[in-house]
C-alpha cells in the first residue's frame, strides 16, 4: 500500500476542464463525489486508467518484490506460480455493449447476430479470463460481432440520437436485453456489419497479467464516454437522484442537471475520459503507447457491473472442464459493507429481485441508485431454489476473532443461464462469507489509500489467525482443519484463489476427498484460501 500511495502524493488538486464537476462532486453524493476524488489523479496520468494502475503495479514491482519484469509478464499458464498447480485461476470482466472510436467518427454496437441490427445489446456481457496449468482462454470463447455507424462528429451528446432507444433509469417496462439503434433509421448513415472474425482479438490474444487485472478493475468505466449506452445509463441515475433528492432546492436541481449534462456534452466532444475504460487494442505492456481505438475493438470494465461475486462463471468453468455430475462446494466472499444487504448473493435464487424474470434476462438489479450498481445487467440467477433476505438472514454466524460471519446454505441445484454458461442439474453446497468491514474497491489517491491501510492491515491479520474460521471452512469442505497453509497437489484438498482482479478457481473432482469439489467465487476483495485458511490482499502478485 505504501508502494501504491508513493504514485499518488503530490497530486494537485485540479480537474483542468471538468473543475466544475469537481465542485459539485465534493458536494454531492458518494457517486459524484468518488468521481471528483478519482479526477485530479486521471488527469495527472493522462486521463488514464491504465496508466494508474500500471503506475501502481511498477511502483509494487520494484520497491516490494523487486521484480521490474512484472510488468510485462504474460497472463500464460507458463507464469502461473507452481503453487497454483491444478488450479485454474480466472479474472472476471464485463464487455461493454457499444463503444465509439473517437478519431473515425464511428460507434460499433455489439449484437447477438451481427447480421440483425435489431439484436444489439443493451448490457454488459460477463466475460472470465481463465488460466489453466497448460492453456489459457475466455469464457465464453465466442466473440461477438457488431454493427458499424457513422458520427457527426459536430453533434452534442445528449442531443444525438447514439443512445436513443436503450434502456435509461427509472425502469420501464419496455427496457430489454436487445434493441434496434436509431442510426438505423437514418438512411444517410452508412453501416459495416463486422463478423466476430472481423472484430479483433482481446489485447492481441497474449494479455499481460497487468492488462487482464486492469480489464477487470475498470471501477469507473462508467464515466469513459466512449461507451455509449453504459455512459449515458450511469448519468441517468445521478439524474434521477438530482431530481428525487429531499435535500436540494428546485433551483439546485435544475443547476446540477445542468452541469451533468454539459459534462456528457463535454466529454463527448473531446474524448477526454476514453480509457477510463479498457480497450482491447492495447497490446504493448505499458499504456502510454495504447493506440486510437477503432470500430473492431471491444471495450471493457470492472467484472462487478456483471457478477460482483463472480459465482455464475466459477460453476461455468468448473461445468466446462468436469460436467455437472459431480456435487461441488462453493465457497463466496461478499463485500456486503457498502449495501449493507445480501442482494449479490440473492441475485442467485429466485427471489423478489427477479420476480418474472427468467435466468439471464435483462434486469435492473436491486441496489441501482441506492447502492453500488450503475447499470442494467443480465439476471445472474442460478439455482431454481427460492430464497429470501430474511431467510437468508437468519443463516449467518459470527466468526470469533473476526467481523466476518458465514452462512452455509441448503444444497441448491443449478438451472439453465446461457449468458453465464452455467447448465442445469448440478447439485450444489453453498457457503457465504460476509466481509463486514469496510474494504475500499476504489483504492486511488495518497489520501484514500493512507485511510484504508489500517483497517486492511486489521481485517488480514484477524483472518488468518482465526481458528473459528479455520474450523469452519474445513467443516464445510470435508478436510481437517489447519493454521498453516498447505501447498496443493493433485491429491490435496482443492486448493482456491479469488479477487479484485481475480473471479475464481476450481478443482477437479477427483481432488476432495468427500467426492465433491470445491469452487470459490469472488470479486470484492482478494481472497487466497489454502485448505481451512484464508488470507485477504488487494492485489493479485505473480512471482517469476
Amino acid at each position: 500500500m505504501d508502494a501504491y500511495a508513493t504514485t499518488q502524493s503530490n497530486i494537485p488538486p485540479t480537474c483542468g476542464i471538468l473543475q466544475e464537476l469537481c465542485d459539485m462532486g465534493n458536494s454531492s453524493g458518494a457517486a459524484l463525489s468518488m468521481i471528483a476524488e478519482l479526477l485530479p489523479l486521471a488527469l495527472y496520468y493522462n486521463n488514464s486508467w491504465p496508466e494508474i494502475v500500471h503506475a501502481m503495479y511498477n511502483a509494487t514491482s520494484n520497491m516490494v518484490y523487486d521484480d521490474p519484469n512484472m510488468l510485462s509478464v504474460k497472463a500464460s499458464s507458463s507464469e502461473k506460480l507452481a503453487d497454483l498447480s491444478g488450479v485454474d485461476v480466472c479474472f472476471h470482466t464485463s464487455l461493454l455493449p457499444n463503444a465509439r472510436a473517437f478519431d473515425a467518427d464511428t460507434i460499433t454496437y455489439l449484437a447477438k447476430d451481427y447480421t440483425n441490427v435489431s439484436s444489439s445489446y443493451t448490457v454488459p456481457l460477463p466475460y472470465d479470463y481463465c488460466i489453466g496449468d497448460t492453456d489459457e482462454e475466455w469464457l465464453p470463447s465466442s466473440w461477438p460481432g457488431g454493427n458499424v455507424y457513422n458520427l457527426n462528429k459536430n453533434a452534442s451528446f445528449t442531443n444525438s440520437n447514439v443512445v436513443k432507444g436503450f434502456p435509461m433509469f427509472p425502469p420501464k417496462e419496455t427496457d430489454g436485453l436487445y434493441v434496434t439503434p436509431e442510426h438505423d433509421k437514418d438512411s444517410d448513415e452508412a453501416i459495416v456489419s463486422l463478423s466476430p472474425a472481423e472484430m479483433s482479438p482481446p489485447f492481441a490474444n497474449d494479455p499481460t497479467a497487468v492488462q487482464i487485472s486492469v480489464a477487470s478493475s475498470s471501477t469507473v468505466g462508467y464515466i469513459s464516454e466512449e461507451v455509449a449506452s453504459y455512459f449515458a445509463q450511469y448519468f441517468s441515475i445521478q439524474e434521477y437522484g438530482i431530481q428525487h433528492s429531499s435535500s436540494l432546492t428546485e433551483v439546485q436541481k435544475v443547476e446540477m442537471k445542468t452541469v451533468v449534462n454539459k459534462l456528457q456534452d463535454v466529454l463527448w466532444s473531446t474524448g477526454l475520459l476514453a480509457n477510463a475504460a479498457t480497450m482491447s487494442g492495447w497490446t504493448e505492456p505499458n499504456p502510454d503507447t495504447m493506440p486510437p481505438a477503432t470500430e473492431s475493438n471491444y471495450w471493457f470494465t470492472d467484472g462487478g457491473y456483471t457478477d460482483g461475486p463472480c459465482a455464475a462463471q466459477s460453476i461455468a468453468r468448473y461445468q466446462q472442464k468436469y460436467g455437472t455430475s459431480t456435487p461441488i462446494k462453493l465457497i463466496i466472499s461478499n463485500q456486503n459493507y457498502y449495501t449493507n444487504n445480501n442482494n449479490n448473493i440473492l441475485d442467485y435464487f429466485n427471489y423478489s429481485g427477479n420476480e418474472g424474470k427468467e435466468p439471464g434476462e435483462f434486469i435492473w438489479p436491486e441496489g441501482v441508485e441506492a447502492g453500488p450498481q450503475t447499470n442494467p445487467q443480465m439476471s445472474k440467477q442460478i439455482f431454481g431454489e427460492a430464497m429470501t433476505a430474511e431467510e437468508l438472514n437468519t443463516l449467518f454466524a459470527p466468526m470469533s476473532g473476526t467481523n466476518l460471519t458465514m452462512a452455509v446454505l441448503p444444497v441448491a441445484t443449478t438451472v439453465d443461464n446461457e449468458p453465464f454458461g452455467v447448465k442445469a442439474g448440478q447439485q450444489v453446497s453453498i457457503a457465504v462469507i460476509n466481509l463486514n468491514s469496510n474494504i475500499p474497491t476504489f483504492v486511488v489517491s495518497e489520501s484514500v489509500i493512507q485511510a484504508a491501510t489500517p483497517g486492511l492491515v486489521s481485517l488480514a491479520e484477524s483472518i488468518a489467525s482465526s481458528q473459528d474460521l479455520s474450523d469452519q471452512i474445513a467443516a464445510f469442505v470435508g478436510i481437517a482443519s489447519t493454521t498453516s497453509a498447505p501447498k496443493p497437489t493433485p491429491d490435496s484438498p482443492p486448493t482456491t484463489a479469488t479477487g479484485q482482479t481475480v473471479d475464481s478457481t476450481t478443482s477437479p473432482p477427483s481432488s476432495s476427498p468427500s467426492n465433491s469439489a470445491n469452487v470459490v467465487g469472488s470479486h470484492m476483495p482478494s481472497m487466497l484460501s489454502w485448505g481451512g485458511l484464508l488470507l485477504s490482499s488487494r492485489t493479485l502478485h505473480l512471482e517469476r
